[in-house]
């Protein structure tokens, strides 16, 4: 794999891989998620040679249930298909990982596809609860790692 960069992009910057890898049935309003430009909100995009091949975003947000202001929530993690397997989604959420512990985080959690629990679970993630379904969106898992 090419040298990835990985970089704090804006919220719209986002939105063409959350439509193309994770709701391409959506139309572009609703890929506006709810604390997308809150002041405490990033996003990183992960690049090689210049063109955006993940996107994720990290909210400051307690899990459900929770209270705790320490917790950061991460959402819209998507990486082009023929990118997947190769590193480029472990960079990325390690690059989450880091902002988050670094901006006082001591839990980062998200609710994860199915699919990919797997991929979260290599990178410390433990599955809390039972699978559930996010309408229109299919079967997730909440997972989660402290940090």
């Amino acid at each position: 794999m090419p040298p990835y960069e990985i970089r704090p992009i804006s919220a719209a910057e986002t939105r063409h891989l959350r439509h193309v890898v994770l709701r391409p049935h959506q139309r572009p309003e609703e890929l506006v998620y709810p604390g997308d430009d809150a002041p405490d909100t990033v996003h990183l995009g992960l690049y090689v040679e210049g063109k955006q091949l993940g996107v994720a975003s990290l909210y400051r947000e307690p899990q459900p249930g929770s209270k705790s202001p320490t917790e950061w929530r991460l959402r819209g993690m998507a990486v082009l298909a023929h990118e997947q397997g190769r590193g480029n989604g472990a960079a990325l959420l390690q690059a989450c990982i880091d902002h988050a512990a670094r901006h006082g985080g001591t839990r980062l959690w998200c609710n994860a596809r199915t699919t990919a629990a797997g991929f979260y679970r290599r990178l410390g993630f433990s599955v809390e609860g039972g699978e559930f379904e996010l309408a229109g969106i299919g079967p997730h898992y909440l997972m989660w790692r402290a940090l």
